[in-house]
Formats: C-alpha cells, sequence, structure tokens
C-alpha cells in the first residue's frame, strides 16, 4: 500500500512539474468546454468532426502575446478524431504539447505565458481550421457577427478571409491561404502565424 502511495505522489509530483493543464469534459464531451470570445459571448468547442479538411504536417509557428514572442517549428495534426499541436525546438526536442480529442484537453509548455488556458488555443485553432459554417453558426448564436470571404478580389489569389465582428468592432481576424495562415486578436491584444502545407 505504500509503495502505490508512493508512486501515485510521484505521479502527481510529475505533472505539476510539467505545469500540464487537463480538462476532463464528461460524457458530453466537447460541449462542456466553453471560453469567453468577449465579456458577453461563451464560445462552446466545436468537436473534432468539424474539422475543414485533414491536415498532418510540419509547420512554423509565430505567436506574439503583448510583448512576448515565441517562434519555433510545430507538427500540427487536425482530423475527426483528434487536434495536436506539438511544439518543436531547432533540434526536433518537443517543447511543448495540446492534445484535443473532444473528452478531454491536455496542454503542457513553459513557452506560453501562464495565463493562457488550452481552451483558448483550442478555439483559435478552430476559427482557423474548421468548417466556416459551422464556426459562424456556433458564434452568431453567441451574439458575435462573421463575414468570411473567398478569394481576393484586389489580388485575385486564393486565400479565405475570417472576421469575427462584436457590434461593429472587428475583434478577431484570419486570413488563410494555400501556405500561411494568421490569426489576429485585437480584443486580447496577440497573433498567430502558420506557413506550411495547409
Amino acid at each position: 500500500m505504500k509503495k502505490l502511495f508512493f508512486l501515485l505522489g510521484a505521479i502527481c509530483n510529475l505533472l505539476i512539474a510539467c505545469r500540464s493543464t487537463a480538462i476532463a469534459t464528461g460524457e458530453n464531451g466537447a460541449n462542456l468546454n466553453t471560453v469567453a470570445v468577449t465579456e458577453h459571448a461563451t464560445y462552446t468547442l466545436l468537436p473534432t468532426t468539424a474539422v475543414e479538411k485533414k491536415i498532418d504536417t510540419v509547420q512554423h509557428f509565430k505567436a506574439q502575446f503583448g510583448k512576448k514572442e515565441i517562434e519555433s517549428d510545430c507538427l500540427l495534426i487536425a482530423d475527426e478524431e483528434k487536434l495536436i499541436m506539438t511544439i518543436m525546438n531547432n533540434f526536433g526536442t518537443t517543447m511543448g504539447e495540446l492534445n484535443y480529442n473532444n473528452d478531454l484537453i491536455v496542454f503542457n509548455s513553459e513557452l506560453f505565458p501562464k495565463g493562457v488556458k488550452a481552451a483558448y488555443i483550442v478555439a483559435d485553432i478552430q476559427f482557423c481550421l474548421y468548417r466556416a459554417d459551422l464556426i459562424q453558426a456556433a458564434l452568431e448564436k453567441v451574439g458575435l457577427r462573421c463575414e468570411f470571404s473567398g478569394t481576393n478580389a484586389t489580388t485575385g489569389t486564393e486565400e479565405e478571409i475570417r472576421r469575427i465582428y462584436d457590434g461593429e468592432k472587428e475583434i478577431i481576424h484570419i486570413e488563410k491561404s494555400s501556405g500561411k495562415i494568421t490569426y489576429t486578436n485585437f480584443l486580447r491584444d496577440y497573433a498567430y502565424t502558420l506557413q506550411g502545407e495547409f
């Protein structure tokens, strides 16, 4: 019995040392995971089946949180069963990982500011990579307005722009092309860029 308690204690210490965040969601899966997009609009994470298309490739990742900047490579996997982002350094060593599979979110990384919550990162990725019609329906249901467009009329290039508004104020701006996604959250003052194959 003492060995069992010692083993459980060691596992708990390891989890705390890794600063992991795990969110159990219970029987209804992602329906219990919510994020506050604004002070009055709460978005419920969509299930992984809402992904627009399957992605399994290494990307170059850059993030800016106020004055803090992060830049690295990451392996991004998005399919109908899971969403995984593994952040790596120049030597291929894992520096952090985010896993979302509808029933659980697990996130550990010393690179991100301590206040960053795993569900918010999942929501940001969903806004970029999940089906536009389902994202729009979910956000408009909580009082936000969306404008999603396709080909750039000015340049003629194939790109998608997703704009999310709180009233008349644009709070999130996303630009997607075949090789780059830029995500800017004006309300919270942070931004991401992913470069690779989409």
